[in-house]
């Protein structure tokens, strides 16, 4: 048993960058990216903040598969670092956190069942504002922040 707790104890000290933590931290992006799907369906930012395929992302929301080649996807991060997308036409805006290399959806919001024109969104200290269809929404990682009364 005690040589059990020795073998650990070594173990431990000699991994000590393991625990290092640095907080906080701030993820947020100070303005939204604009991106264009290539031919491969795949939108990426210059200069580079993130690069994914979107093919999975307009069948979602449409239905339907089809080329998204041209069709434009705004995003946005927030400060706990999750991703903030939509599109014009888009009903939703799709809330996705980012792990082992992968976007995972969080939340999908509906915003208008007619679908946005021209939504664009700003980073705000209360969360992130979506400009849509001449309202304004603010928005955290769990949907629509609901306007406080005063």
């Amino acid at each position: 048993m005690k040589r059990a707790v020795l073998i650990m104890l070594a173990a431990s000290l000699a991994m000590p960058g393991c625990a290092l933590t640095l907080k906080p931290v701030d993820y947020s992006w100070s303005y939204e990216s604009v991106l264009n799907a290539g031919p491969d369906g795949v939108v990426k930012g210059e200069p580079k903040t993130i690069a994914f395929n979107a093919q999975e992302l307009f069948r979602e929301e449409t239905g339907q598969p089809g080329p998204v080649e041209g069709k434009t996807v705004r995003i946005i991060r927030n400060d706990a670092g999750y991703y903030f997308i939509t599109s014009p036409g888009f009903k939703h805006v799709y809330i996705f956190g980012g792990k082992d290399s992968a976007l995972r959806l969080w939340n999908k919001v509906l915003i208008d069942e007619k679908g946005m024109e021209k939504p664009f969104f700003n980073r705000r200290d209360q969360g992130i504002e979506l400009v849509a269809n001449g309202k304004v929404y603010l928005l955290n990682k769990d949907g629509i922040i609901p306007e406080v009364k005063k």
